[in-house]
């Protein structure tokens, strides 16, 4: 588009018509004409504020994109024909920092911003209705971006895991026979808020507060029983309940005392002063560590089998006789974050070697049991890179020597960090797990179509990937695509039991763990873990399922009754023990300074845990049994 039909088109345009003649002149005369193709970026939220302009956009459409600490980036807008872009980040100084990237091919002319503030210091008119315009623009973006943070803070606290017996308070304690000047007089002598009201027996009937109290005393006093003034249905909390389920009461129901229950017995009380000590937690401090770190060499001290007060912390939440999975999910989580932070610092590095920001957008996957956030500390890298499509790009050489030479730091620095290189070449730097968006369809298709006994292994390790930082939006496509075509491939399905039955259970025919050599070790994750997982996997893809973690693939599964609730629970049960054997043996391990492995000394073990790992080890051989059925049932003769 020539300038001159810019400036027809742009003359009527509101709130170009308030220009006189020959200030959008002016303005036109200075502006240039750009295009940028689908999935370019028209500017990068690393470029600096003397970088950016405003642009009008004239065809197409653009996505403003928000990196979020969590890694995951959000769009809280769209761009149309006809609205000016970049106005919001020069207006704040940066403050607001986000990019814009084309959806589809977009053209535009870029103003030159100093003439175009002449504009708005020249004409009255003119300004008010831009600053009008941005104010309304950044007031509901600033809400948005509110939302989207107490969503974030909302996940991280479940990931604590701490229960509520750590956190409660001895409480003070009268029967319903008890009188308001008998509840006023004890919250006076205990120094506390609130009274937790009994029976006879200790089952909670209600709870007076200072509030009760006041009102009480303003009353007539007719009736000076507490059970005539107490809350007779309190909010409460078990006492093997995790912090963040007694939290929810006091954020979204307004609870301000919550009375904790063992066995129907009133045993604490909760305050909001209660969830104080969350905010001490080692994994606070170690997360804004992490956050904070501005080198890889930050990072490494940083590192879960290098870090004393992380490894405790892992240690303190299986005695607290925290479910295996859901601890092994807060060790993924903290693994989730380092993971970001070198992201983050490559993307620096990258710059500052003067490649600049990423020409296109990407989504950073982990897959294997980061993906199902299912890790140890023996765990080595699996991880790939979704590129947004680039293939119409003029220079697309340019883009893949920015990805190539991207994901070898990525994988380089957390090799650093303690994460082993992949003996599999699983690794974001390798040509097979860094692929643009349609390339990795096409990937999918060809596993499908042409899938044998060596490439099982690749997609089952795929299958199983999970967004942690960048376009989520390009991984959650991939999901739902790989989940359709695999539930319609039955030779898939037949592959993968076919896979699931090759590595035995090794327990005989009484039930009994059968181990050979003289050392009598089980290695829990080839021999009882990945039974398992196999299993729940094969379930999942039959029936469309799209969870990765094999707790929610159960909790899918016992929903749409594909599995009963007591099948799920024992699967469950089994996961929690091999974990949890999984988990201390490798706490040992790093306490006495040998090597990771998954290799459980049996003989080591109580009598205890030897029964609870035969358990585990049958429901395992019991689910292997069933899939062999169906292996056979389905074997073409």
């Amino acid at each position: 588009m020539k300038k001159a039909e810019f400036h027809t088109m742009i003359k009527s345009s509101y709130p170009f018509d308030h220009l006189s003649d020959d200030q959008l002149e002016h303005l036109v005369s200075h502006a240039q004409f750009k295009r940028f193709a689908k999935n370019e970026f028209i500017f990068h939220e690393k470029e600096s504020e003397e970088e950016l302009d405003v642009y009008f956009l004239i065809s197409g459409t653009a996505k403003n994109v928000l990196h979020r600490p969590s890694g995951k980036q959000v769009s809280l807008r769209y761009y149309y024909p006809g609205d000016l872009v970049g106005l919001m980040i020069l207006w704040t100084s940066g403050d607001m920092s986000f990019s814009v990237q084309a959806i589809e091919e977009c053209t535009l002319f870029r103003f030159n911003k100093e003439v175009f503030f002449d504009m708005l210091t020249n004409n009255k008119d003119f300004s008010q209705i831009i600053f009008e315009s941005v104010g309304n623009r950044m007031k509901t973006l600033y809400d948005e971006i509110k939302y989207k943070e107490s969503q974030e803070e909302a996940a991280d606290l479940s990931l604590f895991r701490t229960r509520v017996n750590i956190l409660m308070e001895s409480p003070a304690t009268l029967t319903k026979k008890a009188t308001m000047e008998e509840a006023a007089q004890r919250m006076l002598d205990e120094q506390v808020e609130a009274i937790v009201v009994t029976d006879e027996d200790a089952a909670l009937r209600g709870i007076v507060t200072q509030t009760d109290i006041l009102r009480y005393l303003t009353s007539s006093k007719d009736a000076p029983s507490v059970s005539q003034w107490m809350n007779n249905k309190p909010y409460w909390v078990r006492d093997e309940s995790f912090a963040y389920e007694a939290l929810s009461l006091f954020k979204y129901e307004g609870a301000k005392y919550v009375p904790v229950l063992r066995n129907g017995i009133v045993v604490g009380l909760l305050t909001g002063l209660s969830f104080v000590n969350i905010h001490d937690s080692s994994y606070l401090d170690l997360s804004y560590s992490i956050t904070s770190a501005s080198s890889t060499d930050d990072l490494i001290a940083l590192s879960p089998i290098e870090n004393k007060t992380f490894t405790s912390f892992i240690s303190n939440l299986l005695d607290q006789d925290s479910f295996a999975y859901n601890v092994s999910e807060v060790l993924t989580n903290y693994n989730d974050r380092l993971y970001r932070k070198v992201i983050m610092l490559s993307e620096a590095e990258m710059a500052a070697e003067g490649y600049g920001s990423p020409p296109v957008n990407y989504c950073f996957i982990v897959m294997g049991s980061q993906g199902r956030s299912e890790q140890s500390f023996n765990t080595d890298q699996d991880n790939g890179i979704i590129i947004s499509d680039y293939d119409h790009f003029e220079d697309t050489a340019m883009v893949e020597n920015y990805f190539k030479l991207f994901t070898g730091k990525i994988n380089t620095k957390l090799t650093l960090c303690g994460f082993h290189e992949c003996t599999g070449g699983i690794m974001a730097k390798e040509p097979k797990w860094r692929k643009s968006y349609t390339e990795w369809l096409k990937a999918i298709d060809d596993w499908l179509f042409e899938i044998d006994a060596e490439e099982i292994q690749s997609f089952t390790m795929f299958y199983d990937f999970r967004p942690i930082f960048g376009d989520y939006s390009l991984a959650e496509d991939i999901r739902g695509y790989i989940a359709k075509k695999a539930q319609k491939s039955q030779n898939l399905q037949q592959l993968l039991r076919k896979d699931a039955i090759r590595f035995r259970i090794p327990v005989n025919a009484l039930g009994r763990i059968n181990l050979k050599g003289r050392n009598k070790r089980f290695n829990i994750k080839k021999a009882g873990l990945m039974q398992i997982v196999n299993m729940v996997r094969i379930h999942s893809i039959k029936h469309g399922i799209k969870e990765v973690n094999t707790i929610h693939r159960l909790d899918a599964l016992k929903e749409r009754k594909i599995f009963h609730p007591r099948d799920a629970e024992n699967a469950k049960t089994a996961l929690h023990y091999l974990l949890y054997y999984r988990l201390n043996q490798n706490l040992s391990e790093l306490a006495e300074n040998r090597e990771l492995t998954n290799e459980l000394p049996v003989d080591r073990i109580s009598k205890e845990d030897r029964r609870k790992l035969k358990e585990a080890l049958q429901i395992a051989n019991r689910m292997q049994q069933v899939m062999e059925i169906s292996f056979n049932r389905n074997r073409v003769v």
